[in-house]
């Protein structure tokens, strides 16, 4: 655990050095954003582990088998795998890809739309290192 917990420091560090620096745009989006409404749902309520100027580190809400997320935007992020998981992601096209997660895998995920729904037989756990 202590490995993982470390992996998932370093890439927090590593993704704060790589990204640029918040343009003048996106620093009125977060005053914007403070101002305006929750929307998050107890459903997808996540635990805030870490969050500066460029990243936040979440932990989302666990799911059991047959739980999805909510189909939305998504920005550029890196997956920490916590627990091994079999997970299918969904596309508004309709396209399907289907992973197999081993704990301690890191993915890069692109910016976009997408649901991720739980198809194996475990209970899904992950790091989000969210990069704004």
């Amino acid at each position: 655990m202590k490995k993982l917990a470390l992996m998932a420091v370093l890439a927090v560090f590593m993704l704060g050095f790589t990204t640029r620096a918040v343009m003048a745009q996106e620093k009125a989006k977060e005053e914007k954003a403070k101002t305006a409404p929750a929307k998050e749902t107890k459903a997808e309520a996540a635990n805030g582990l870490f969050e500066n100027e460029r990243v936040s580190a979440i932990e989302p809400r666990r799911r059991k088998p047959g739980e999805k997320n909510e189909m939305k935007m998504r920005s550029d992020r890196v997956n920490v795998a916590i627990k091994a998981a079999k997970v299918r992601v969904h596309y508004p096209d309709g396209k399907k890809e289907d992973f197999d997660l081993k704990a301690g895998s890191v993915r890069f995920l692109k910016a976009g739309t997408s649901q991720t729904e739980n198809i194996g037989k475990t209970e899904t756990q992950n790091v989000v290192i969210n990069l704004k």
